[in-house]
Parts: structure tokens; sequence; C-alpha cells
């Protein structure tokens, strides 16, 4: 394998457990083996140009099983931000969360592919697909992805071809002519596993093993959600009503400490107020009441781990009069009270 990667061509990302590989693409050497894990089937990456901030974690379960973890503020590296990956001969399952902004993807002879912030979506690509990737390079960046050829999901899972449902048999067969997604929201729990593996503090094989038992938790979480997303009835969304729905969700993410009515959001973004009800619901999985409380909780816990505000301070910068109002939703959202997020 050629060590040097022009950032022009395609890259394979199994070529990244390459050391030398991963400097040139990331353009700064992992941390030394030994520091994060054993040896180079796992990577950890940290840089910083221009003011930015940007640490991924690469781990290779095993040669059909892939994970990369990263996170940035804003993203500096723009080999990640923007690239062209090609497949190899095989094909391969992306399960993509977004946490922070959003992206998209070209993928050869198929279509765009959005990738919207606090949603997972899961793409199966044929072998020899290219892909473009594009992610902005200034706003917050948080996203795991984790990449398997099928037969290591049927692994993993510990399921079989024949217990597929007809609608995601396109899963699980060995090989397919074309590329296939489906986008599912994020849950709280997906969020907090993401994170735990951004802070693990864990060295050696007890950080594999934890990553490795966080990624099994994303992938049993986003598939059974593409399970239960068979079952539910279909509301198609219009194009034209598609970027409404879009408009709505910055809309309530952009005012953290108070929601509009939805028959307000309605009126302002031009949509009747059932056409968003149930176009909301298609698109990101979950009421807009629902999403804004999720968003609200993610930006606390935000501000407590990295800008070192008070439980009280928080709380009302986010809107709650109470802080034992605040204490009991953060702690309804995650499992744990803000005060022990302030810690991590």
């Amino acid at each position: 394998m050629d060590a040097s990667v022009d950032m022009n061509m395609t890259i394979n990302y199994e070529m990244l457990f390459d050391r030398r590989v991963a400097e040139a693409y990331y353009g700064v050497e992992p941390e030394p083996q030994g520091d994060y894990y054993d040896d180079d089937r796992g990577m950890f990456v940290r840089t910083s140009v221009d003011g930015g901030t940007y640490v991924q974690d690469l781990i290779q379960f095993a040669p059909d099983a892939l994970a990369f973890t990263g996170a940035a503020t804003p993203l500096p590296v723009p080999s990640v931000s923007r690239h062209r990956q090609l497949i190899g001969q095989d094909d391969w399952i992306h399960f993509c969360l977004r946490l922070g902004v959003g992206g998209y993807e070209d993928i050869d002879g198929y279509m765009k592919v959005d990738q919207p912030s606090r949603m997972g979506t899961i793409i199966r690509y044929p072998a020899g697909t290219e892909v473009r990737r594009f992610s902005p390079t200034d706003e917050t960046w948080r996203i795991a992805c984790l990449w398997l050829k099928p037969s290591a999901l049927t692994r993993l899972l510990e399921t079989s071809n024949s217990r597929m449902p007809t609608e995601l048999e396109w899963l699980t067969c060995e090989r397919t002519e074309m590329a296939h997604h489906l986008a599912i929201p994020l849950s709280p729990q997906l969020f907090t596993a993401v994170n735990d593996i951004l802070n693990c503090r864990f060295r050696g094989g007890v950080r594999r093993a934890f990553v490795y038992s966080k990624y099994l938790e994303i992938l049993a979480t986003l598939f059974q959600g593409a399970l239960d997303q068979q079952k539910e009835p279909i509301h198609r969304v219009a194009e034209k009503d598609l970027g409404k729905i879009h408009e709505v969700a910055h809309m309530v993410k952009s005012r953290i400490n108070h929601m509009e009515s939805l028959s307000e959001l309605s009126r302002a973004v031009g949509i009747n107020r059932t056409k968003l009800v149930l176009g909301f619901r298609a698109v990101y999985g979950t009421s807009v009441e629902a999403y804004w409380r999720d968003w609200r909780m993610q930006e606390a816990s935000e501000l407590l781990r990295k800008q070192g505000l008070s439980v009280s301070e928080v709380a009302h910068r986010i809107g709650f009069s109470e802080v034992s109002s605040f204490t009991r939703a953060f702690n309804r959202q995650f499992g744990v009270p803000p005060s022990e997020r302030k810690n991590t």
C-alpha cells in the first residue's frame, strides 16, 4: 500500500488502520501505540488547527467491523469534512449517528442522502461504489459511525437472513445491486452511548471492551428502530413541505429557552398545522415538542460539560425557573443528575 495519500484521491476506510495512512489523512500522527490501545487495531487522533479541536477514536473490532467516533468544535480537518470514499470489493453497511451538525453524501449512481442532525442513517453500499461525503466546518461536529459487512451484521446481532423482515432484507443479503438507506431519529439512549465513548478514560483492552459494548448497544438500538419503523403506517411528506419541516426543526433548536406553539410554528413557515404534526413525525420520528425537549437537554449537557456553568446557571439559561424541575427533567433524560454530568 502506498503510504502517501493524495487528499484529492478516494480513500478506503480500511486503509486508515495503517498508521502512516492515518497520519496523511488526518494531518497528524495518531497517539502513540499503548496510550489508548495496545495495537493499531485501535487508534486515537487528536489535533488542533486554527483554533479548532478534533478528536477521533478508530477501532477495528474485526476485519469486517470498523467504528469511528469523532468530535470537533468546529471541524478543522478538511479531509474529514469533505472527501471521497471508495467501497472495496465487498458490500458495506454504514450506521451513522450525527449528534452535532448534519451533512450529506452523494452516492455514485444512486442519489444524495441527507444526514440531518439528531438522526441516525443506515446505508447499504454495493461493492465498488464511490461516495462523496460533505459536512459543514463551522459548527460543532459529533458523529459515530459503525461500518459492517452484511455477514458481520448478522453475526453481531445473532440473527440470520431467514429471520429478517422482507422490507429489511437489503441489510443482510450477500450482495445488492443498488444502494439503500433509511433514517431513524436518535433516542436519548443513543446520545448517551456516543457521549460515553467520547468521554471514555479507559486504556488498553479495557477501553476496547468498553467501546465495543457501546457500539453493540448502538447497533441493537438502531436495528430495533428500523424494525419498529416498518410496523408503522408510512406518512408521505410532499417535497414542497420537506424544507418547511426542516425549517421548523431549525427554529425550535435556535430557541432553547422557549418553544412557540404549533400554530405559531405552522404560520411562521407557511404550512398547515396538521401537515406539520404528521410530517415532522414522519421525518424525525417524534413530535415537535419531544424533539425540542430532547434538544434542550442535549444543550444543557453540553453547557455543563464544556462551559463550566453551574447547574442553576444552565437551568436558567435553557428556560427553567426552578432548578429542581430542571434536575428532574435531566435525570429523566440521562439517568444521572446534572451535577454528575458536570464532572465528566
